[in-house]
């Protein structure tokens, strides 16, 4: 508490950015963050994937990772970040001799090991349960292409998903801001974190987008084919005229059919997460400006 302590007196005194005390405090957010996103992961997969399979009539899907697997994932996420973050070249023997750890030194390791390891569970996860969903539409045996409703699992998992990694990279732009953050470390989270949302929004639609658009080809040269041999005057008939008529109305809407699950909806949820993901780093960037104008 005396280390803390001191820099609350230092930030208050104007001798340090205030950063010095809302970084630590927005590491250890984020870290208590993680594991949460975790549970809602697991959570929203499993219920996606019992929707799923019971819409379509499948058997039952699981996610089929080891906790070996999970554990060596969160391993690798703790001594990436703490080269990322916290390794000195200068003196690459420190994180072996604790006897000379200062409490500066031991609250950020502590802090980014941490955030390591749930970090890169959670994006492991995070494309893995994405990559289940995915594959769940390859069982599909048939899509009823007006039904809109019954693809519509696939979007909410990917909006879903994907609002947690934004939320990550929300918690985050306090840490970007701190100036004594390392460049290297900045740059491989946000790549980390942007990469995977994306991904976690697309990836369980890949699927379903492979189907939707090869059963809307198939469909569309099946009643082309029709409108083909009815507009035979020779043989065209009254029934056929009025068949003929069906069929261009169907086209049309084939057409229309989008060969992505997602609706309206889905694309505005979409867009929110994002202007509130900009609006949280623009924000926090203002404020920095702000304070340190009036510390000037």
């Amino acid at each position: 508490m005396t280390w803390l302590s001191g820099i609350v007196a230092e930030v208050a005194a104007g001798r340090q950015p205030d950063i010095a005390v809302r970084a630590p405090v927005t590491l250890y957010v984020l870290v208590g963050y993680m594991p949460m996103a975790l549970y809602y992961l697991r959570k929203w997969t499993d219920a996606t994937l019992e929707t799923i399979s019971s819409r379509f009539a499948l058997d039952r899907y699981g996610l089929g990772y080891s906790k070996l697997m999970i554990a060596m994932v969160g391993i690798a996420g703790s001594v990436s970040m703490y080269f990322a973050f916290l390794h000195q070249p200068m003196d690459p023997g420190l994180l072996i001799q604790p006897l000379r750890w200062s409490l500066t030194f031991v609250l950020p390791l502590v802090g980014i090991v941490l955030m390591g390891w749930f970090m890169f569970r959670f994006l492991f996860l995070l494309l893995w349960s994405a990559t289940a969903v995915s594959r769940t539409a390859r069982e599909v045996r048939n899509i009823d292409l007006l039904d809109s409703v019954s693809v519509k699992p696939y979007a909410q998992h990917g909006v879903n998903s994907s609002l947690l990694a934004v939320v990550a990279l929300s918690i985050c732009a306090n840490l970007w801001l701190d100036p004594e953050s390392p460049t290297i470390g900045t740059v491989f989270t946000v790549m980390l974190l942007v990469l995977s949302a994306a991904m976690a929004l697309l990836l369980p639609t890949w699927g379903i987008h492979k189907r939707l658009k090869e059963s809307k080809a198939a469909e569309l040269q099946e009643i082309r084919s029709a409108i083909s041999k009815r507009r035979k005057p020779a043989t065209r008939s009254v029934e056929d005229a009025q068949q003929l008529r069906a069929d261009l109305a169907l086209e049309r809407r084939l057409m229309e059919v989008s060969e992505w699950p997602f609706d309206a909806g889905s694309y505005g949820r979409v867009a929110l997460y994002v202007v509130l993901g900009f609006g949280s780093w623009i924000g926090a960037a203002l404020v920095e400006r702000a304070l340190e104008s009036i510390g000037g």
